[in-house]
């Protein structure tokens, strides 16, 4: 009902309809992909919508906002990036509105903040029509659109103050991992952001990378060839041999799903076992993560399971195959975003900062 809600009030703008629908259709049949390539298809969509929609005021704006962002998400849930951006926008709207108000009348702004004040949870009604309002959260979200798009190479230009040429040693390596000074650092699966970062600090940094293949879906082996092609001393191995090399390495660098509140992630199942191999060993982890991966929630209901055929005979057996693992704050040294490094523990500050608590429920 909501989708067709949604529909029903882009009718009147065909083109933004077809870039819904073609948006929705990519979702749902799994041709769109990933927190950085869903986050920005979203962000474009409703840039477009600000640019085209006719809309009153800025409660009729975030009321469809978030009707927008309850059918994305439903479309694929275990995509979190993209309530995520929808929060981020709903908050550029509701700054933009407040900065607006403020400027046309500082009295009424005064009343409305001392009014929230005294009386906690209530908050402005943004049924103030505002002309300048529309061209303000146009450039918000642009802005946020190009938080996004530049968000590895944001991140990359952090790389040389986190990973270093050479290291002291007092025990030999072994001897598929031929390394006398280089740093030796461990990471797992296939991320953009940690690829860029890792050939970003390759550039003037001489290391040795030892990837994980992360079965059963072997992204690994594909991260592992692209690193080699860059240049990078590079070796594959298997995720039973982690805990055995932890010792040898120096730091992990690990890409994330999502952050959650308390400073713990969502990762791609198997990092947790990684992330405790480096607990083990005194080893740092550093997790490299784009903002809009900073989520509220840390249930287990974040963590859905790969499908799994089971033979007819075993029925009645359950078989748990985790596509994600929750990783605990304590396990985590720091986070790399793409506006700076963050301890765990100052992530939930971040929340204030990027989110309004009026958003965190999409409803």
């Amino acid at each position: 009902m909501e989708e067709v809600a949604l529909k029903q009030w882009l009718a009147p703008w065909p083109k933004i309809s077809a870039q819904l629908s073609n948006l929705l259709v990519g979702l749902k049949r799994r041709q769109i992909t990933g927190s950085y390539e869903t986050s920005r298809k979203t962000t474009e969509l409703v840039r477009s919508i600000l640019g085209t929609v006719r809309w009153t005021h800025a409660r009729q704006l975030m009321d469809n906002i978030r009707l927008l962002g309850r059918v994305l998400v439903k479309a694929i849930p275990q995509e979190l990036a993209i309530g995520n951006v929808i929060r981020r926008v709903l908050f550029i709207i509701r700054e933009e509105y407040l900065n607006a108000v403020k400027t046309l009348s500082s009295q009424t702004q005064s009343q409305l903040s001392l009014g929230t004040i005294l009386t906690p949870g209530t908050e402005a009604d943004y049924t103030t029509p505002i002309k300048e309002l529309k061209q303000s959260v146009m450039e918000g979200v642009s802005e946020l659109m190009d938080e996004i798009e530049n968000l590895h190479v944001s991140i990359a230009e952090q790389a040389m103050e986190y990973i270093h040429a050479k290291y002291v040693t007092t025990f030999s390596l072994p001897p598929f991992i031929s390394c006398s000074c280089s740093e030796v650092i461990l990471t797992y699966g296939m991320s953009t952001s940690v690829e860029e970062f890792l050939k970003a600090a390759a550039k003037k940094r001489q290391f040795k990378v030892i990837v994980v293949e992360s079965a059963p879906l072997l992204h690994g082996q594909a991260s592992a060839h692209r690193l080699a092609e860059s240049g990078i001393d590079t070796t594959l191995i298997p995720d039973s041999a982690v805990f055995a090399l932890m010792a040898r390495v120096n730091k992990v660098v690990i890409p994330a799903v999502a952050v959650v509140a308390n400073g713990g992630l969502i990762a791609e199942s198997g990092i947790q076992n990684i992330a405790l191999a480096a607990k083990k060993f005194c080893v740092p982890v550093v997790c490299v993560a784009g903002l809009f991966k900073v989520h509220l929630d840390s249930s287990t209901s974040l963590c859905p399971l790969f499908p799994h055929d089971v033979d007819v005979l075993n029925e009645l057996i359950d078989v748990l195959n985790p596509v994600n693992d929750y990783v605990p704050p304590e396990f985590v040294t720091i986070f790399i975003t793409n506006t700076g490094a963050y301890q765990p523990s100052y992530i939930y500050r971040l929340l204030t900062e990027y989110y309004s608590p009026q958003d965190y429920q999409l409803v």
